[in-house]
């Protein structure tokens, strides 16, 4: 076993791991800041919203070598807290994760108004709006079948009607 060191940041949600037998990979969404704004900072200093946003990042570390130190990419420009992958690729190479995220196009946006389908292999991304008012709730895979290939299903969530005294409806997409 190895420890890595790295800068100050904060992972909390792991969308997947895998090796290729020379590297190992670990994508996780990460903040330059406390991720919890509630929680107060030990120095007594007020939360830093900005440096809560979370990106999905892409960590990878050698698995031969004397090195201690490991590479970190951002994946995308999408605020995505909770990603989430088909669970039957947890541990093993994977091309598709999603996510619940605000519109990238309208930087005012707080609330999680879209559904992201990331290609991690060729690093692009497509959005399923939600109308207005709506906020997302972190997405879940349902393969087609259990033979199906990997994107091949639904995506569900909880939309919540941020007018209405937050009624939910279930969303079921196509996960393609």
């Amino acid at each position: 076993l190895k420890w890595f060191e790295g800068p100050t940041r904060s992972g909390t949600h792991t969308m997947g791991v895998f090796d290729d037998g020379k590297k190992l990979y670990f994508d996780t969404e990460i903040t330059a800041g406390n991720p919890f704004p509630f929680m107060p900072n030990k120095d007594g200093s007020p939360p830093d919203f900005k440096g809560a946003e979370s990106y999905l990042h892409r960590i990878s570390v050698p698995l031969n070598g004397k090195g201690t130190r490991y590479d970190i990419e951002k994946l995308y420009p999408l605020s995505a807290p909770l990603p989430r992958q088909d669970d039957r690729y947890n541990t093993v190479a994977y091309r598709y994760g999603y996510a619940a995220c605000p519109n990238p196009d309208q930087p005012r946006a707080t609330a999680n108004a879209c559904y992201a389908r990331m290609d991690l292999r060729n690093r692009s991304y497509k959005l399923w709006q939600a109308a207005p008012g709506i906020s997302l709730a972190e997405p879940v895979v349902a393969p087609k079948s259990a033979s199906s290939g990997e994107g091949v299903g639904y995506l569900m969530g909880v939309a919540y009607h941020l007018n209405e005294r937050l009624r939910c409806d279930l969303v079921i997409l196509d996960a393609e």
